[in-house]
């Protein structure tokens, strides 16, 4: 599994979107899929060149790299590990009725993204999932 994503649509304004999904050290207030999250060096608000530390259950530690940071659309950061880069990207697109539809999407690059990706498939498809259904409810509690 090197590529995955997800899309959902939710009831609220990118902008409201935004303000949760950007404040990413409050993350796992809201989503499973996160432990701990902090910001380890850079700006806060994240910027590109923030570095981030996350931890996720059953995963390893991990440094992110925040490098497209387009608020209130789009954020992405990068992790790399021997042989493997993760992606994973946050898209707020407005729809013509001023909701939102977000689509998160995780691609990974590398000799061994294939093994990486292969072993782990289930858990990334399950945590991207589990963040997106967090989000939209986050959103509607805080609407």
């Amino acid at each position: 599994m090197p590529n995955y994503s997800t899309s959902a649509e939710i009831d609220a304004s990118p902008e409201e979107v935004w303000a949760v999904l950007s404040d990413i050290e409050r993350m796992p207030d809201w989503t499973a899929s996160m432990t701990s999250v902090s910001i380890i060096d850079g700006p806060n608000p994240p910027d590109v060149g923030t570095q981030v530390r996350i931890e996720q259950p059953k995963l390893p530690l991990a440094i992110w790299l925040v490098d497209e940071w387009d608020p209130p659309r789009h954020f992405a950061w990068i992790s790399e590990a021997p042989g493997v880069t993760t992606q994973a990207e946050h898209l707020v697109e407005r729809l013509p009725d001023g909701r939102s539809r977000v689509t998160l999407a995780i691609t990974q690059t590398g000799g061994l993204a294939w093994l990486l990706g292969g072993l782990t498939k289930g858990r990334t498809r399950q945590y991207v999932d589990t963040e997106l259904r967090s989000l939209r409810a986050r959103v509607a509690a805080e609407g």
